[in-house]
This record gives structure tokens, sequence and C-alpha cells, in this order.
């Protein structure tokens, strides 16, 4: 017994100096892992890539633009943070639309902006309580043809309140860089006339409220500023359908008493209709006529074709589409 443990002692002994070369084995354990910190969050969930909103400078301070600078704007006749441009309104104003990966520009604080849910399902920014949108008067980045029209529609600074004027009294300007500073009405003093015996004059005759005016579209009606008249395609029978925002966006052409006209133009082709809240609009043919808040003075015709439902109107009464 006891010759048969030695040798099996002696064979261990050859094995491990076979396996070590002669020095002690050692057998330490394998190091543990480290214990993850409990300190280490994961990422902060992002709105998304894609950035709809951002910052830029204007004679009325620094205002909201979308990616490519197109200007913003309020609605003053949103409340409750709901959208109320819609149809023809929004075809003037289009909601500033996004998908659920948009995000804001570095430096605005992304927590002045949320969407809020149209009746079509789409989602349109808003900042603050107020959702956006664009102006279809907007040629171009810079614009800010919209600004105060209607007295309802205003651009945005960037802590989402609402902008009316630009600092020091300074008027709206049609776009960066533009704005003018008014100027002090004048005032006069005239002397009371002599009394006098003499059968006053005759009363002018009135004043044409829709003329004819050379435009690159060819002769087009214009009211009595100079300012272009348009037609709605979507004014059927001859019934305006253009009210509450849209009317913001297109006023109509309303008149008073007698109606007359300028050279060129026959008195017939003529009528008035009434509005539903009481006021009377001129039509031609079986067009109602509107201005549009996009159009700055006489000579502009911004509207035309707008929403492809907008144009202008010619002498005969027929709308200029080409």
């Amino acid at each position: 017994m006891r010759s048969a443990l030695l040798t099996v002692l002696a064979g261990t002994a050859l094995t491990l100096a076979a396996c070590g070369g002669g020095e002690k084995a050692s057998l330490a354990p394998a190091p543990a892992p480290a214990p993850a910190s409990a300190a280490q969050a994961a990422p902060a969930a992002s709105p998304g890539s894609t950035v709809a909103v951002k910052a830029a400078t204007s004679p009325l301070g620094q205002i909201l633009v979308d990616p490519t600078g197109r200007t913003l704007y309020a609605f003053t006749n949103d409340v409750g943070a709901a959208s109320t441009c819609t149809g023809t309104c929004a075809e003037a104003w289009p909601p500033v639309v996004v998908d659920e990966r948009w995000n804001v520009a570095p430096g605005l604080d992304s927590g002045v902006f949320s969407t809020t849910a149209r009746t079509d399902g789409s989602l349109q920014l808003m900042a603050g309580k107020f959702p956006l949108y664009y102006f279809s008067g907007d040629a171009k980045p810079g614009d800010l043809n919209g600004q105060a029209s209607g007295d309802v529609w205003f651009v945005v600074d960037t802590a989402a309140h609402i902008v009316r004027d630009a600092a020091g009294g300074a008027a709206a300007p049609s776009a960066y860089g533009a704005a003018t500073t008014k100027a002090p009405a004048a005032t006069t003093t005239t002397k009371a006339p002599a009394a006098s015996t003499v059968a006053p004059p005759a009363a002018p005759a009135a004043a044409p409220i829709v003329t004819l005016a050379d435009s690159e579209l060819g002769r087009i009606l214009v009211d009595a500023k100079g300012r272009t008249l348009y037609g709605f395609t979507k004014d059927v029978d001859g019934i305006s359908t253009c009210a509450g925002g849209c009317a913001t966006a297109w006023p109509p052409l309303l008149v008073k008493g007698d109606v007359a006209v300028g050279t060129g133009l026959s008195r017939d082709a003529f009528t008035v209709i009434d509005r539903a809240d009481g006021t009377k609009q001129l039509k031609i043919g079986k067009w109602p006529l509107y201005t549009f808040s996009g159009d700055d003075g006489p000579g502009d015709t911004n509207g035309q074709g707008s929403g492809g439902s907008w144009f202008v109107v010619a002498a005969d009464g027929k709308l200029v589409k080409g």
C-alpha cells in the first residue's frame, strides 16, 4: 500500500515539472468584471433630426423663420392652441406642418415649441400658444409682407411672443432691411374762408371704385387706390365664399351707395351682392372682387395663382390664368 502511494506521488511530481518547467504553478483566480456604474444614464431622447424652425435677425428683432429663412407668423384669432385657419385661409396662410422627427435649431429653447393636430391629421408646429404659418404673399426669405395683416397676423420672437411693431416705432417693413421710420404728420394752419353769397359749386361726380391698369398680365381691374383686384374660383353662382380668416387675407371690395367705374369699363357689367355680415361687395360678371393683403401697393400681383384659386380679373370680367 505504501509502495503504491509513493508511485502516485512520484508521477504527479513529474507531471507538474513537465507543465511548469520546474517552477511553482500559480492558480490565481481571474479578475471579476467591474460592475456597471449606477450614474451612467441612457442618452436623452431627442425630438428628431429634422430642424423645423430657427431664429433670424430682422428689423423687427430676432424672429422665427423656417430652415430656408422664410418668415413664420402667428394668427391672433387662434385660441386654445388650436388652428382656426383652414380651407381658403390656409391657402393664403399655409400652416407649418412637421413630421414626428422635428427639432429646433441650436440657440432656441426646445421647451417653447410643440405641435397641434390639424383637422386633416397633420401636425402643425407651435411656438408657445401660437400655431405657426407661412404667408403666400412672401416671395422669398426675408419678406415680411404678412406682418400686421388685418391686425391679426404677426411675426413671432424667439420667446414665442407676437411682435406688433419694430423697435423705436418704425413702420412695419416689407422685407429685412426695408424698415422706414414714421414721419410726424405736418401741421398747417388755414384761415377761415370769408362769408360768401355765391352758391356752392355742384358736388363732383363720384370717384370710380374700380378702374383699369396696365400690368405684366395685361389690362386688369384695380381699386380706387390702384390695388389689384382678384376673383376666387371657389365662388360659384356669384356668391362669396371667402369669410373669416380668408377675408382677412383677401379683403372683399366693399361698396356703399352708387358705384362708379373708370374709363373703358361698362357699369352694366358690375353688380352688388350682400355678404353674410351685412356689407355689400362689388362683383363683375360672376366674380365677387377682392384685394390681397400680400400686395404692398399699386402694381403688385403677388396673389396671382395663389392656391390655384385666385386670379386677377380682365376688363371683360374673365379671370386671367396665363
